[in-house]
């Protein structure tokens, strides 16, 4: 039987063969550099604590309204972009001691009038039960301007049976907090006296 004709690449010497590969993995990362964009460390806000609520069958979601705002004392045309956590422990107590299943406490963010849902955790009876959301804040204005973000976050409990409907869900008992995390695109430092902050109007 013929023996198979090495491949052009195979009849190249392995130190040529060794080269040419560190070439290409060099050319690839260069350009990965290049199109990657610069910007710098998030600046986190301090932790803003809502006011508790409580959840029941006849007030199943609440809304509540986050703005996220900047302030810098030093100049620039950068746009900026960054996240915000919510972090709720909600406390369920069944209003039938052997309901099944659970519901689940849901965490969303009104975009109109559709609810995006971002995280959900299923509830368990006299347990307190942490559900954790982060939502995208995008490039939005220069921080010579100082940049402002309104969110309206939804929280509410939902069925876990077929039919998606919770009976007798009893109460749901909700303390939230939310923080923001904010970078400047196109610098790799922050600007001098750089905030961020979480509020509700």
């Amino acid at each position: 039987m013929r023996p198979a004709r090495p491949s052009v690449f195979e009849r190249i010497p392995t130190a040529t063969r060794t080269w040419a590969s560190r070439v290409v993995l060099l050319l690839a990362c260069v350009s990965v550099v290049a199109t990657s964009r610069a910007q710098s460390d998030d600046v986190a806000s301090p932790v803003y604590t809502g006011a508790p609520f409580r959840l029941t069958a006849e007030t199943f979601k609440v809304t509540r309204t986050l703005v996220v705002r900047t302030s810098s004392k030093e100049k620039s045309s950068d746009p900026m972009e960054g996240e915000v956590r919510i972090q709720a422990n909600a406390k369920w107590t069944p209003g039938d001691p052997i309901q099944t299943p659970p519901p689940s406490l849901a965490i969303g963010y009104l975009e109109g009038e559709l609810t995006s849902r971002s995280q959900s955790g299923i509830l368990e009876p006299d347990v307190a039960v942490t559900v954790e959301s982060v939502t995208y804040l995008g490039e939005n204005c220069p921080t010579d301007q100082g940049c402002e973000w309104t969110l309206q976050v939804v929280f509410d409990v939902q069925g876990n049976s077929d039919s998606g409907t919770v009976e007798a869900p009893g109460t749901v008992d909700v303390e939230w907090t939310a923080q923001a995390f904010v970078h400047v695109l196109d610098e790799s430092s922050v600007p001098k006296g750089f905030t961020v902050s979480v509020s509700e109007p």
